[in-house]
């Protein structure tokens, strides 16, 4: 053990900040999202903010499980990336993605066809519950496509692309979800707000398969040079 090596390097240091500034922003344009999404909320009342919470935080356990996921398999992907074992790479993703989704479809199924069940759980207000019913069901069908758009921010960070994944933050929320807010509140104002988020993410999702589909080709053909 060498003391005098317990110092930052350069490398060290970007390496760091190139993955963990794109996940503190990430991080911190959900918390904008959900304000500007509960401000226009707050316009047709009490009612609806209390139901749309309801449905932020049912949602929200699904949403925990599909981000467990995607960080899950960063060492791994890691791991792998960095001893140039591409079809193991490819294996890991897969294997979650399977997973991952199928338990998605699932939970969204459920949550679409007991949303009134769900929110009534929290509040026996019978306005609250037909606005929870509505709002839960728009948000639940973003699940499978956020969970396909974590997985691949996932494996970007397990990259050190983190160039990508900040791209991807930033799409999320200010290019697509905050617009598609104003957007669609003026199209169906207030229920229409339920779909903002689906409405972003099934564009990330697709976005997020062509990108990883780019980046396990270009792995897969440097493999092939250096063979």
């Amino acid at each position: 053990i060498r003391p005098s090596m317990f110092r930052p390097s350069r490398n060290i240091v970007l390496g760091v900040c190139g993955v963990g500034i794109p996940a503190s922003i990430q991080n911190l344009l959900n918390v904008t999202g959900m304000t500007v999404l509960n401000n226009f909320t707050s316009a047709f009342g009490s009612d609806a903010v209390a139901a749309m919470g309801i449905s932020q935080k049912v949602n929200m356990v699904p949403l925990q499980i599909a981000l467990g996921f995607s960080q899950g398999i960063m060492p791994l992907i890691s791991y792998n990336y960095a001893s140039g074992n591409v079809k193991r790479m490819k294996q890991t993703l897969f294997f979650t993605a399977r997973l991952a989704l199928s338990f998605m479809v699932l939970v969204t199924a459920g949550y679409f066809l007991g949303s009134g069940t769900l929110t009534r759980m929290f509040m026996k207000n019978e306005a609250i519950v037909a606005y929870g019913t509505r709002f839960l069901r728009g948000m639940c069908l973003a699940l499978p496509f956020l969970c396909t758009d974590f997985l691949a921010v996932g494996v970007f960070q397990a990259c050190g692309l983190g160039r990508k994944a900040l791209v991807f933050a930033l799409l999320r929320k200010i290019v697509l979800e905050i617009p598609a807010l104003y957007l669609l509140n003026m199209l169906w104002p207030l229920y229409g707000l339920a779909y903002a988020q689906t409405l972003a993410e099934v564009v990330l999702a697709i976005a997020a398969v062509a990108v990883l589909y780019r980046l396990f080709r270009s792995l897969e053909l440097r493999q092939r040079e250096t063979a």
